[in-house]
């Protein structure tokens, strides 16, 4: 019996604890049972657990995302890798920018400068420096003129095509009136003076040697009137008027190639073509003060 009792105890007390935590609220809803029985609420809240639940495998989004290693194809830096995990490695692009940028450094030194006339005036300079000693020729006497004769181009080797101006062969002085000499340093070349003599397109005569020095030749010279000589001036004038137009158009195709690359803009090109007008317009007024120059002075001579 004793057995009996302890069995119908424990299924009593089975069935009391099922019914509270099939219905736990109710326990909760009214105060006087968990105030009459304690033990049993605390014995149903204990064995009221959450169903077991699998881990969750998708990342919250208050996390960073997870980053897997990235496969560097090209395994830039793999050797200069120190083990760092702040270590930088340069890739090739890094390493070849400071070289592009040095040489576009250079290309930037080597372009022009389009507002550099330097060149252009150098050319004007080497002009003006040749038909100004024409002109200086023809101011002294034209073909009557020691500087005139000294300067026929003389050519002592047939074999080379190289000439040498008479005045580094021989001496030219005045024999007095319309007679000039010409004194050989080495009688090999007396032959080329003869023949460069007869060549030349002011003299074109035939000089005559000289019966007490085999060395020395005689040449008339016949004294150029005003007139001839102005005409002449004029000429060398308009061809130094030719030189400069044909410089200064040289450089405005420069100037057209330029706005072609892109390396000048269409405000430049006005600014260049106005300061090369400018330039030429300098020169042509040089000239032609030289010109009036020369010719009011063979006009005087002339007088």
């Amino acid at each position: 019996m004793k057995r009996l009792r302890v069995a119908s105890s424990v299924v009593r007390n089975n069935a009391t604890t099922g019914k509270l935590l099939r219905t736990p609220s109710s326990l909760l809803q009214n105060p006087s049972t968990f105030q009459s029985r304690p033990a049993l609420f605390l014995f149903a809240a204990s064995t009221n657990t959450t169903p077991w639940q699998p881990p969750i495998l998708v990342r919250p989004f208050c996390h960073a995302p997870q980053r897997q290693k990235r496969k560097d194809k090209d395994r830039r830096g793999k050797d200069n890798y120190d083990g760092n995990p702040n270590h930088q490695v340069n890739s090739a692009a890094d390493t070849a920018q400071p070289q592009s940028s040095t040489i576009k450094a250079a290309d930037d030194a080597d372009a022009p400068n389009p507002f550099d006339f330097s060149d252009l005036q150098a050319a004007f300079d080497q002009a003006a420096g040749r038909f100004a000693d024409d002109l200086k020729k023809l101011r002294a006497g034209g073909r009557f003129n020691a500087d005139t004769i000294g300067a026929i181009r003389v050519q002592p080797d047939r074999k080379s095509a190289q000439t040498f101006p008479l005045r580094e062969l021989a001496t030219v002085a005045p024999l007095g009136g319309r007679r000039w000499s010409v004194l050989a340093f080495d009688e090999a070349s007396v032959k080329a003076i003869v023949s460069a003599v007869q060549r030349s397109d002011e003299f074109n005569q035939q000089p005559q040697r000289s019966d007490e020095n085999p060395l020395e030749l005689t040449m008339t010279v016949e004294p150029e009137r005003a007139d001839a000589l102005v005409r002449r001036a004029r000429e060398v004038c308009q061809a130094w008027r030719t030189r400069v137009r044909e410089e200064a158009h040289r450089r405005a195709e420069m100037h057209k190639k330029w706005r072609a690359e892109r390396l000048v803009s269409s405000d430049d090109v006005y600014k260049l073509r106005d300061k090369l007008q400018k330039l030429q317009d300098e020169r042509m007024n040089a000239i032609l003060a030289k010109e009036k120059e020369v010719v009011a002075g063979m006009m005087a001579r002339g007088a």
